[in-house]
Order: structure tokens, then C-alpha cells, then sequence
């Protein structure tokens, strides 16, 4: 399989690495409109010049409904970075071109190492699920420029455990409610706590921008106990008892897109559920 990647962001090393560990995934094509990165890494500069035809498109999500249009005209094979777009009128225009064949949605939080283990050792209903997750995204009470293009905590931030709880407990989603901030002169918002039943479930997750280091669990509450899925330590805790159940190896986000592209590579899409996922998420833009 071939595979082009269009927008060399913060994820590029991540995303290429992972690529890297596939013997059956060759001639990798990259583009960029950022002229650094175009001589770094030999990249084009027209994602319409790309030869290959599957194509990871990991630009702002601002552009990906733009790109998925042109490179769907020229029949290629779409690999959408999350979320996969910015309004629930995108998202309704997205749904008129793309089609199991040509699309899939890389969800790559729910590929953690912590998730896998979960699903494959204990996969127990909970009674209630709250996720936390921050990012040092802010400074002088203001969102980094070069942050702005992920269009706000909620937007870019609360699809990760979302994808991750709904791989796990199915795809039975309800938007509820979602409360955020902002600073002053800001367009986005920092801060977003947002409610969802997943299967019945109550799912609160809550995002911040300012908070350092960076924080990304998913607390599991039972009768008597709670499990955490901590992401960034790629582990699988018992809290009330103090145990790690899991820890896993390497590299936490080349974890994440090996989970993604062995997936693609398998099921070639996952169209149903991105679209549950995103009519849901897009409930609270």
C-alpha cells in the first residue's frame, strides 16, 4: 500500500514512524505548504500534484473539507485526521462524497495501548465515566497562535476520549450539554466540561489549555472501585487500590497510528462510526 500525507504538523514524526513499521506500506509522499518543511522533507507543495492513492490528510481541520473534496474529485482514497471537520453543515456537505470506499477517520486516541488492554482484559460496564485532559496551550492568557488553528478545546480535544469510550462501549452516543470559557479577544475557547451518554452511560469530559504537564485519563467509576486510563503514561490503574494492571512500551502516539493504520489496513473503513461520533460532537460547536 502507498500513502501520502498532506500537512506535516505536530503529529508528522508520530504519524511517519508508525508508517515506518509497516513492511507492506511503501513510497511515502509528503506535502506542505509551509516552505521550511518543503526542503526539510523533500515535500510538494500542491496536495493535487500527490501521485499516491491513499492520503492522510492531518492539515487544521479548518481545511480538511476543502481537501477531502478535491482529492475525492481525483479519486483518491481519504484518511481524515479527527475532527474531521468544524460545523454540522460541513459535516453534512462531507457526507455527500464520502462513502465506505473512499474514507476513514483516524481516531487515534482510541488506539492507546491502555484502551487495547482494557478491551482485551476486563471490559466491564461502568456506572459513570469522567475524562480529563489538558494541554499547555496558553500563554498571557491567551491561546498560543500557532494553536489557533485546532479551533478550541472542545472542538479539537474532547473527540479523543470520546472515540476511545465508544470503541469500548459502543457507538450509542447523545450529546447532553457542554459549558466553556474564554479569554477576552479570544475567538476559541480554553476550557470546555461537556456531558454525553455513551449506552446509557454518563460521560463528562473536561478540557484544559492551561494546565501543565499535560493530562490525558479516562476515570472508569464502579460500585466499589475505579479503573483510570491514563494516555500518556499508557497505563491501566486501579485507583482505589493503587495498582498499575498495565504498563505499555514505547512511544505513546506511534502506539496510537500503529493501532490506527493496522486498522485501516483491516477494515479499510470506519465511515458509521466517525459520522455517530461527529454528529454527536458537533451538537456542542
Amino acid at each position: 500500500m502507498d500513502i501520502a500525507i498532506v500537512g506535516l504538523g505536530h503529529a508528522f514524526e508520530k504519524q511517519i514512524n508508525a508508517i515506518r513499521s509497516f513492511e507492506n506500506i511503501e513510497n511515502i509522499e509528503l506535502c506542505d505548504k509551509d516552505e521550511q518543511k518543503i526542503k526539510k522533507y523533500k515535500a510538494k507543495s500542491s496536495y493535487m500534484s500527490l501521485s499516491k492513492k491513499n492520503v492522510l490528510i492531518a492539515t487544521s481541520p479548518i481545511y480538511h473539507l476543502e481537501i477531502a473534496k478535491n482529492l475525492i474529485k481525483d479519486k483518491k482514497k481519504i484518511i481524515l485526521e479527527k475532527p474531521v471537520v468544524i460545523s454540522r453543515n460541513e459535516l453534512g456537505e462531507l457526507k455527500k462524497i464520502i462513502n465506505k470506499d473512499n474514507y476513514y477517520n483516524s481516531l487515534h486516541f482510541s488506539f492507546g495501548l491502555e484502551i487495547n488492554y482494557f478491551m482485551k482484559k476486563i471490559n466491564k460496564k461502568p456506572i459513570k465515566i469522567y475524562s480529563y485532559i489538558s494541554d499547555n496551550y496558553v500563554y498571557k492568557n491567551r491561546i498560543r497562535k500557532n494553536k489557533l488553528g485546532l479551533c478550541g478545546s472542545y472542538l479539537d480535544e474532547v473527540i479523543n476520549p470520546l472515540s476511545a469510550i465508544s470503541r469500548i462501549f459502543g457507538y450509542n452516543i447523545f450529546f447532553k450539554d457542554v459549558l466553556k470559557k474564554y479569554y477576552k479577544d479570544n475567538e476559541y475557547d480554553y476550557y470546555s466540561k461537556s456531558q454525553f451518554n455513551i449506552e446509557e452511560i454518563p460521560v463528562t469530559i473536561e478540557v484544559l489549555w492551561n494546565d501543565k504537564p499535560s493530562k490525558k485519563y479516562i476515570d472508569l467509576y464502579y460500585e466499589n472501585y475505579i479503573i483510570r486510563l491514563d494516555s500518556m503514561k499508557q497505563e491501566v490503574i486501579n485507583l482505589t487500590e493503587g495498582k498499575v494492571l498495565f504498563k505499555g512500551s514505547g512511544d505513546r502516539m506511534t502506539n496510537h497510528y500503529i493501532g490506527v493504520f493496522n486498522d485501516y489496513i483491516k477494515n479499510k473503513s470506519n465511515i458509521e462510526q466517525s459520522i455517530k461520533l461527529h454528529e454527536e460532537l458537533l451538537k456542542g460547536v
